[in-house]
């Protein structure tokens, strides 16, 4: 008995607070009309008379040497965010971009690096045209491209100094092979003996196996440096995709329902708190 009570009560209360919103609203209706549609229509012009900005998003592969991170994460994000390397960014950006302080500030203040994965980079760009956004994410990939090449180039060298030492024991060890396999490896002054023959021949088959061995050894870390220096393992910092653009100023219709949906809102509260009007 008590909860079907309350449970009119509820119903009561509900359709109460209803009818009440009803009442309040359709004495005011033509100003809350009004409101909305001037709030929409002042919002609407306000943002169709703003300048068109365009905001590009790109992902970038953080450059690798060896297999290795040419600097750590953290740094590069750091680094990339820093208003020194925005600057130079837009400085190195094509010339034929617009070098209004307008368009240069745009950039300046909207240009973010986020991290995505643990070895790429997500890059946003606000700019006054597709072809300045473009640019400029593009300028960005460069210029860290130019900051750790010197990182890159030590790491580099070394490696090269490695590939240079083996080239040259592999050409020795081949060498020495091609000096073994050689009909005079073996004295004439011994062909007289059988015994002495047999025993140089055993040694030299030895010393062909060691070199053969060597070589073989030589070569297959040849290649491992070969691999540490591929594009698999060594490659500097890149885009992975093409860069997405798209328009996100002006968008007047957006903003004007947005706008006119916040007035209404207001209307209907001002609407409950006021009494109704009586008509």
């Amino acid at each position: 008995m008590n909860d079907q009570s309350a449970s009119i009560s509820t119903v009561s209360y509900v359709g109460g607070m209803f009818a009440y919103l009803v009442r309040s609203v359709r004495s005011r209706l033509k100003i809350t009309v009004l409101a909305v549609l001037v709030a929409a229509l002042i919002v609407f012009a306000a943002d169709w008379m703003r300048p068109v900005v365009y905001a590009a998003q790109a992902v970038m592969r953080v450059g690798r040497v060896d297999g290795a991170d040419v600097a750590p994460m953290s740094s590069i994000v750091f680094q990339m965010n820093s208003v020194s390397f925005k600057r130079r960014a837009v400085g190195g950006a094509d010339e034929s971009v617009d070098s209004g302080d307008k368009g240069h500030k745009l950039i300046l203040d909207s240009f973010v690096v986020r991290p995505a994965t643990s070895d790429m980079l997500t890059l946003f760009v606000g700019a006054a045209s597709e072809h300045t956004a473009t640019e400029a994410i593009q300028a960005a990939v460069r210029v860290l491209n130019a900051d750790q090449e010197k990182i890159r180039a030590i790491a580099l060298s070394e490696l090269d100094t490695q590939i240079t030492l083996v080239d040259s024991n592999i050409a020795s060890l081949t060498r020495i092979r091609e000096s073994l396999a050689s009909p005079g490896s073996i004295a004439s002054s011994a062909e007289s003996d059988p015994a002495s023959l047999m025993l140089r021949r055993v040694w030299l088959l030895d010393l062909i196996a060691r070199n053969e061995e060597k070589l073989a050894a030589a070569t297959s870390e040849r290649r491992a440096l070969a691999e540490r220096i591929g594009p698999s393992k060594t490659y500097p910092a890149t885009l992975v995709d093409d860069v997405a653009i798209r328009q996100i100023s002006p968008n007047p219709f957006r903003h004007a329902i947005f706008a006119a949906g916040i007035v209404l809102l207001l209307m209907l509260v001002y609407a409950m708190v006021r009494k109704p009007i009586s008509i």
